[in-house]
This record gives C-alpha cells, structure tokens and sequence, in this order.
C-alpha cells in the first residue's frame, strides 16, 4: 500500500518535472478532465482510455503514443504526460483490471524522458 502511494507520488513528480523541463509550464495535478485545459482530442482519447474495453485500449494507446513521439509528431509529448498523468490517478486496482500498473508508468514516462534527452534528470528522482 504504502509502496504504491510512494510509485503514485514519484511519477506526478516526474509529470510534473517533464511538463516544466519540456514544455515550460508550472501545473499543480498531472491531469484534471474536468479542467478546460485539456484539448478535445486529449479528452477524447482519455475517456477511450477509460472505456468498456479499456484492456485492450490503454496498450494500444501507449502503443500509438509512443510512435507519435518517437515520430516527434506536434502535440506527441503533451499527448503522453496527459495520458499518463491521467492513468496515474487511477487506483492500482483499476490499472490492474486492465492488465496495467504503476510501474508500467514509471517505464512509458522512462521511454519519453529518454527521448527528450533528460532520463539521467528524472532517474535522479526516481532514486
């Protein structure tokens, strides 16, 4: 329990360290639906991630995410804090209903930070 609270904690640091280092901007929480801040397609794709299949959704997702950053695609990067900031939330039962967890978090937000050149910075608060 305590272990989780810690991995939850750790990666909205990480989102949070990303959004500043990358994007320069200062959020308070990783991810608010409800907050007119999110595009409509980031919206779209977060209440798909949350779906009846959402199993079969959050892997093709990533999938599709991390192609769209390792394409270096306008928006990927916004795209993959949001979608992972925003599974984060979710109780480690809900991402364990849909064969997922937290530390696959921790790996996509490592695959991202060593895309953008910064993996050394967020491994030093995944420490």
């Amino acid at each position: 329990m305590y272990e989780q609270d810690y991995i939850i904690r750790i990666n909205n640091e990480v989102i949070r360290t990303m959004v500043k280092l990358l994007l320069n901007k200062d959020i308070g929480t990783p991810v608010d639906i409800s907050d007119g801040a999110i595009k409509g397609e980031n919206k779209k794709m977060l209440e798909a991630a949350n779906g009846q299949s959402g199993i079969d959704n959050i892997k093709k997702m990533e999938e599709e995410i991390l192609t769209l950053v390792d394409a270096d695609k306008e928006g990927a990067l916004e795209k993959a804090l949001v979608f992972y900031g925003y599974l984060n939330e979710l109780t480690e039962d809900a991402l364990l209903s849909k064969n997922y967890s937290h530390e696959k978090i921790k790996k996509g937000l490592k695959i991202i930070a060593e895309r953008y050149g910064i993996l050394n910075v967020i491994d030093l608060i995944y420490r």
